[in-house]
Parts: structure tokens; sequence; C-alpha cells
């Protein structure tokens, strides 16, 4: 079987996690938390240049420095997990190379990764829900989000994945249950 690469997307906040975990442990895929990944790591480089290590958003640090390495840990990590045969999930936010068209097309070369379908999943919440979430799980990194609410949303809104060679779905999971029937069917009919 060709295996499979499960990009999911999303604000913090949305369940990316959760629904990563479901998807996983259903299909046998490994699955590959960017913040399980690099959080330790990326605190201390931070902590190393004076900053907070929970700070992400609002940080150029971060953002410069930080989070391409985050991201290419990640994908090497997946891409060994992919030529190995095994499917992978890649829970991350992505939204920093959404504008990127050809991210999918970048990836299959960097990483020579011809034989694999990627699938993007992006997992949407209304803004209430996301508050809630947010505010419910109590993560230091969620300060900036919290403190710039309408920002932070107005961002949301205006970052879209663009990439092609992909297909992109989108899964609601705003309810208190997740709708794993739903969330299985698309997985099983775009994978």
């Amino acid at each position: 079987m060709t295996p499979r690469a499960v990009f999911l997307v999303g604000p913090a906040g949305s369940g990316k996690s959760t629904v990563g975990k479901l998807i996983a442990s259903h299909f046998q895929f490994a699955y590959l938390d960017k913040d399980v990944v690099c959080n330790k790591f990326t605190g201390k480089l931070l902590e190393t240049q004076g900053i907070s290590p929970n700070a992400r958003d609002g940080c150029e640090f971060y953002q410069k420095r930080i989070m391409p390495i985050e991201y290419e840990t990640l994908l090497q990590i997946a891409a060994d997990n992919i030529k190995s045969g095994i499917s992978v999930v890649l829970d991350a936010p992505f939204v920093g190379y959404f504008t990127d068209q050809n991210y999918i097309n970048k990836l299959k070369e960097k990483y020579s990764l011809e034989n694999y379908v990627p699938l993007v999943l992006k997992v949407v919440v209304s803004s209430e829900v996301l508050l809630k979430r947010i505010k419910e799980r109590n993560f230091k990194r969620d300060e900036w989000k919290l403190k710039n609410w309408d920002i932070f949303i107005d961002s949301l809104k205006s970052k879209q994945c663009q990439w092609k060679n992909v297909k992109i779905k989108e899964f609601d999971n705003s309810s208190e249950e997740i709708d794993t029937n739903n969330l299985f069917k698309i997985i099983e009919e775009n994978c």
C-alpha cells in the first residue's frame, strides 16, 4: 500500500491533536506532533536568547529562526517513515507555509518523496469554541493569542492553505463529541 501523509492544519485549540490521534489509531498511521517533537528544544533555544520559553506568536526570533528548524525536524521524521512504507499524521499548524502554492512539490523534491499520497485536513471550529478551548487548556504559549484575540482571529481568517497538487478537506470539530464516522470517511475517501 502506498503510504499516506495527512497534514492536519488549523489553529491552536481546534483539536488537531485529538483528531490526529484518532486518525493514527484507527488507520495505524504514525502520529507526529510538532509540539511533542520540538517544544523541549524550542524552549531551550528561546531561553538562550533571553526570551520566554513559551514565546511563539509575536516573537520574531521564534518565527524567523526556530520555527523553520521545527518544521524541518518534523518533516524529516515524516519522510523517514514514509520511505519505510509507514503512513503519517503530521500535527502542526503549517500556517507560515500556506501561501507557498508549491509547498507539497518542494517537500517531494527536498525529501525525495515520490511514492506517497498527501492530504490536507483542515480542522476548523467556531471562534467561540476556539476561545473556550484555548482558555481551558491554559497553555502559557497561548497568552499572546488571548491578549490579542481579535488580531489572532483576523490573522486566521486571512491565512488559507493555497497548496497545489494536494487534496484539501475540512473537518468541523466544533462539537463536544467528535464525529468519528465523518472523520474516518474523509480519510478513507481522500487518502
